[in-house]
Formats: C-alpha cells, sequence, structure tokens
C-alpha cells in the first residue's frame, strides 16, 4: 500500500476516499489509466482501462476484480486465465442464501443451439459459436424509463420511499437499481435484431453449421415493424424465446421442446400471457407458414455451395431433413418462387439496359443533330 501511495504521490494523482475503500485489491492503480495495455501477437492493442466511477454504477460494480479474474497474483500478470462464468461469485443470492453463481444458465446454454457440450451438442466448428461475452457486457444500471414515469426526479423519489424503511442508503441504491433494472428490456428490438443477424447473416458460418443464412428475415413484415420503431412489433426472442422459455437455452426446431417446433408453434404464434400482442386468433394452418422464406431448402443450396467445408454426411443429413420437413406441394411451391425471381431479376436487368442503349442513341442524335447545324 505505502508503494501505491509513493506511485500516485511522484504522478501527481489524487485518489477519492471511496476510491481507496472500494479498490481493495488495488487494481486501480495501474488500471485508471486509459493507456493502459498492450499488443497481442497479431498487433492488436488490448486497452485494459478500467473507468471506475462507470464500473461502480455497472452490473457489476459491487464485486472484487479477482472474484471473476482468478489467480492474479503476480505483476505483471503473467498467469491470466480465462473468466469462467460459471465460477460462484463471493455475494449470496437472497433467495436461497448460497454463493450467488450463473452455473445454472451456462449449463442450459451448453445444452442449446449456441453451446458446445460435446455430448449432447458436438459441434465441428466452435470458434463459430457466441460466448457469454458476444451477447453479454457489463451494463450500467440506469433511471427506469418505463416504470412508474419517466424522469429521474421521480427515480429519486421512490428510493426515498424505500429508505423509509431500508436506512442503509447504499443498499437500497442498490437493489433499487437492480430490480428496476431487470424490470425493464435490456435491449431494443433492432438491436436484438442487430445481434442475432451479426453471425446468422453469415452464409458461409451457417453453412458450416447446415443452417440457412436469415437475411430474408429483413425481407418479411415483423422486420418492417421494427424498423419503423412499432412498440409491438416482434424480434429474434419474440419467437425464438417466447414467455416461459430461456434466451440461453434456445434449441433446434426439430427439438420437440422447441417454441418452433411445429407442435409448439399455434403456442408460440398466439403468445398467451405474454406483454406483446401476437396473433391471437393462430391456427395450425397460420403457424406452419415460412417466416425466413425456403427454410430447409435454402439450407442445401447452402451446404452445395460450401462442399468444401462441409463432410458428405453433413450434406446427406440436411437433405434427408428436407425430405422429411418438406411436402411435395412445397417443393413445388419453392421451385415457383425461385424461377419468379429469376424473372425479375431478368426483367429489371433488361429494363435497366434497354434504358441504357436509349439514353446511348438520344445522346449520338443529339450530338448528329447539333453538327448538321
Amino acid at each position: 500500500m505505502l508503494a501505491a501511495i509513493l506511485v500516485m504521490l511522484h504522478c501527481g494523482v489524487t485518489y477519492a476516499q471511496a476510491d481507496i475503500l472500494t479498490d481493495t485489491e488495488n487494481c486501480l492503480l495501474c488500471h485508471r489509466y486509459p493507456n493502459m495495455g498492450r499488443y497481442d501477437k497479431a498487433g492488436n492493442k488490448k486497452i485494459y482501462y478500467i473507468n471506475d466511477k462507470l464500473f461502480a454504477v455497472s452490473v457489476h460494480g459491487k464485486l472484487r476484480c479477482k472474484s471473476c479474474h482468478v489467480g492474479l497474483d503476480e505483476i505483471p500478470h503473467t498467469n491470466v486465465k480465462k473468466v469462467d462464468c460459471s465460477s460462484n461469485c463471493h455475494i449470496k443470492e437472497p433467495s436461497t442464501g448460497k454463493e450467488f453463481s450463473h452455473e445454472n444458465m451456462v449449463n442450459k446454454y451448453q445444452k442449446s443451439v449456441h453451446g458446445v457440450d460435446a455430448k449432447t451438442n458436438p459441434k465441428r466448428f466452435p470458434e463459430d459459436l457466441p460466448t457469454c461475452k458476444y451477447c453479454h457486457d457489463n451494463p450500467m444500471y440506469r433511471p427506469p424509463r418505463d416504470i412508474w414515469g419517466t424522469s429521474e426526479a421521480l427515480s429519486n423519489e421512490t428510493l426515498a420511499r424505500c429508505m423509509g424503511c431500508h436506512t442503509a442508503s447504499q443498499w437500497a441504491e442498490r437493489f433499487y437499481s437492480h430490480f428496476t433494472h431487470r424490470m425493464r428490456k435490456r435491449r431494443s428490438q433492432e438491436e436484438v435484431v442487430r445481434l442475432c443477424t451479426s453471425c446468422h447473416e453469415d452464409k458461409e458460418k451457417m453453412a458450416r453449421h447446415g443452417l440457412e443464412s436469415i437475411e430474408t428475415y429483413k425481407d418479411t413484415f415483423h422486420w418492417i415493424q421494427v424498423e419503423y420503431g412499432v412498440e409491438n412489433a416482434p424480434d429474434c426472442i419474440s419467437c425464438h424465446v417466447p414467455l416461459g422459455y430461456s434466451a440461453h437455452d434456445i434449441r433446434p426446431r426439430t427439438d420437440r421442446i422447441s417454441p418452433i417446433n411445429m407442435t409448439n408453434r399455434v403456442k408460440t404464434c398466439s403468445n398467451p400471457g405474454g406483454m406483446q400482442s401476437c396473433h391471437a386468433g393462430a391456427t395450425k394452418e397460420f403457424a406452419t407458414g415460412r417466416v425466413h422464406a425456403y427454410g430447409m431448402k435454402a439450407q442445401i443450396m447452402a451446404a452445395n455451395n460450401n462442399k468444401d467445408l462441409m463432410q458428405d454426411q453433413d450434406i446427406t443429413l440436411i437433405r434427408e431433413r428436407a425430405e422429411k420437413d418438406f411436402s411435395p406441394a412445397e417443393v413445388f411451391h419453392y421451385k415457383i418462387l425461385k424461377l419468379i425471381r429469376l424473372f425479375y431479376k431478368l426483367l429489371i436487368a433488361s429494363i435497366i439496359s434497354f434504358m441504357l442503349v436509349h439514353q446511348v442513341l438520344d445522346y449520338m442524335a443529339t450530338r448528329r443533330h447539333h453538327k448538321s447545324h
């Protein structure tokens, strides 16, 4: 501690009393500087700066650094280990009194389509799968905007009521921030779509896993509503994680517990008990409609176009699933749509070509006219 004080005095730094009390591990001695970082082997600079004030009001603001970053006992840190989100934290979960852990969510994630559990969900390309931090950051607590009014003043007034009984102000503020933070959606519909499509629009990546790219979602009425900010607009979560499901446990549509499985689609489309008003009168025929254009046939095309990335048995499996999922009428429907799309592409290309030829001929005629006069 004496060495830390001498360094701060040498650099002309003054620490606030609160900072000294909260940074018990003295990590901010180094990590408080904006240029703190290093270059990795690929030449990219890794920034290790921590804004202590922003971190203090984040969802992890009450945790010690070494609660997540274990084993950092040497300076410089040559023994850095990857953060394990399933480890126990040094805080108590109030409903059980046990140490808090994300282990329950991690176990669900490992069994989901995004997981890498070798026993239940083997993957040949685990590097394509999202990690916890790909979807999660460490967001700040903000005054509620959708609960009990819209102003920060009203939030302060509500907090004051809590402190009538819960007199420890720091505890009351923390609990109130956590409660109101969990009561509202973390991301807007557009942000949800942007996060999901950051992977699922990648045709090459999807083909490696025998999946179709979902860029066709943006051709649907659902996306138009999201794009124009309709409050009730459905995003990816609305269908893939409706009421009663977890975002950490998304299953493939072939799984009978998946909300997009044929046996569950009527309930998913009608969304009974959910906050969103969806298709309350949905029927079985309605629920069988395609949302992402051509479904399994698009997967076959993607697989055929990426044979160098896939095994022969993968393509065979995709074909078998397509034959099982698609009726002859749907295959015929798909072929007709494909021909219509080709026709329109040729028609548009022809019209543009004729327009260009017309403009060139008109220009040449105008030039001849001016020369003759």
